[in-house]
């Protein structure tokens, strides 16, 4: 009898616990969303100071997990004097998120000047949006690429195989 009721009490306790964790994982989930979207927002507010800049959005990457992340990938177009570069970042101080991402892409150019890398070229800067913030400088060969894109494609049965 004595079984039955610890069994029984420990059966609800679990119960409680589920409904429990049900309800943190649903205002995690929910506030993860709401900041994914708060996130693209803001990026997308801030297309038009990061392009006066000097650079420009190409590629999106949305990681949606416990902590969700977002990757923004951005190409140099131009180069802006030290001066259009403070101006910049005076008039967006007071937005964290525009000015976290401005110093990142300075900083970023900046470290390009200063690695040199045979043939390689700095392509693209990627930033990570999210908890740990971090920016990841991206150097391609082009030509090299090109041909590995070539030899990629498939082939068709009207096209000859080259043989060496």
């Amino acid at each position: 009898m004595k079984q039955k009721k610890i069994a029984a009490g420990i059966d609800d306790l679990l119960g409680d616990a589920k409904k429990k964790g049900s309800e943190i994982w649903m205002n995690i989930k929910s506030a993860g969303k709401e900041k994914l979207k708060d996130g693209i927002q803001n990026l997308n507010d801030a297309l038009p100071e990061i392009e006066a800049a000097g650079f420009i959005l190409v590629r999106l990457d949305v990681d949606i997990a416990l902590l969700p992340r977002l990757f923004a990938r951005f190409k140099q177009i131009h180069e802006i004097t030290s001066e259009e570069r403070e101006s910049i970042l005076k008039k967006t101080k007071k937005n964290k998120f525009i000015n976290f991402i401005l110093i990142g892409l300075f900083k970023a150019a900046d470290i390009k000047n200063e690695i040199s890398i045979d043939n390689i070229d700095l392509k693209e800067i990627e930033l990570e949006i999210g908890l740990t913030p971090s920016a990841k400088l991206i150097f391609r060969r082009e030509e090299r690429l090109a041909l590995m894109e070539k030899l990629d494609e498939p082939l068709s049965l009207n096209s000859p195989i080259e043989k060496d």
